[in-house]
């Protein structure tokens, strides 16, 4: 039945002819049914992913002019009926994959490779909004322990928006709450810097094995989580200038605005000290400039991918 999830065995034809067999169930979510598939054709897997009801041909239009970037996971085939769309399939992501012994040059490497995907979204006014390490997908081989990244690509493109230029995505928290920006959180104006900010933050992740903004599991599931996650963001990122850009970002009228000047006076209050990453001297001089350039509080501020990719700290491998 439609409405009900597929099951092992079952088979699909895609408009391109070829004949798939879903092997298992990844995700399950209904109402609307949204689920996600591994599925094997032609001795390779795949991926079968629901499509939100009605956005089958928005996605087919949105991700069409971005399949030419190997950097982005973007469909390869479909069924328009029950709005199912196939993608590759790739072994791991940055969340799992950065926990390895990986050498520093390979995750600069990784991360090169996904941020030129994501320039490739954002030279066409697409904007990602759920940039975290499990939507940023690689295969890779090890060879007598060797381990070597053949394909890194960004992954649930579903979630993206085409955005015209000095257009902005408001009144929307998007993304996951460990990895979106501070104007996310305030569903203020949110645009390509709020997803280079997500960037920068797990740029953090992969070459530090760190998760800035995690806390304790009570403050992350607690109605109140923006106070437990943002103290931190203005704790690692609040420098004073970008910290008033982002003030003036959002505006006097968003209740944010007073919620984020008290978070920043209670570090006086509780007579604790600031923890700013630019003065982590202990990480690369280059890596901090970089980060500190995606992750200013002010997103008028930010660096954009393309400037980003131009940096030292990538240019200083090739």
């Amino acid at each position: 039945m439609a409405n009900e999830p597929l099951t092992p065995g079952a088979t699909l034809c895609g408009q391109s002819g070829r004949t798939y067999t879903i092997q298992e169930v990844l995700a399950e979510r209904r109402k609307p049914l949204l689920c996600v598939y591994r599925a094997s054709a032609e001795g390779q897997d795949f991926i079968v992913k629901n499509m939100i009801p009605g956005e089958y041909e928005y996605q087919q239009d949105l991700q069409k002019p971005l399949s030419s970037c190997p950097n982005l996971r973007t469909v390869v085939d479909g069924l328009p009926g029950p709005e199912l769309f196939i993608y590759p399939f790739l072994q791991t992501d940055f969340l799992q994959f950065t926990q390895k012994n990986l050498t520093d040059a390979t995750r600069k490497s990784m991360l090169k490779s996904a941020l030129t995907g994501l320039a490739a979204m954002h030279d066409r006014n697409i904007i990602h909004t759920d940039i975290k390490p499990n939507n940023i997908l690689l295969d890779y081989e090890d060879i007598d322990g060797i381990l070597s990244v053949k394909r890194v690509q960004i992954s649930d493109l579903e979630d993206s928006v085409v955005l015209p230029p000095g257009k902005y995505l408001r009144d929307a928290l998007c993304g996951n709450q460990m990895w979106r920006s501070p104007e996310s959180w305030a569903r203020a104006a949110q645009g390509t810097p709020s997803d280079i900010f997500s960037f920068g933050i797990v740029s953090i992740y992969v070459v530090l094995n760190e998760m800035v903004f995690r806390t304790t599991d009570e403050e992350l599931a607690a109605d109140d989580s923006w106070r437990h996650i943002l103290k931190r963001h203005i704790s690692f990122f609040g420098e004073e200038n970008g910290f008033k850009g982002l003030l003036e970002w959002i505006g006097e009228e968003n209740p944010f605005f007073e919620r984020l000047i008290a978070l920043a006076g209670s570090f006086k209050e509780e007579g604790k000290l600031r923890k700013p990453f630019e003065l982590r001297y202990y990480v690369d001089a280059q890596f901090r400039d970089l980060v500190g350039k995606m992750t200013t509080l002010d997103p008028a501020k930010r660096i954009t991918a393309r400037e980003a990719l131009e940096h030292p700290w990538f240019k200083e491998s090739e």
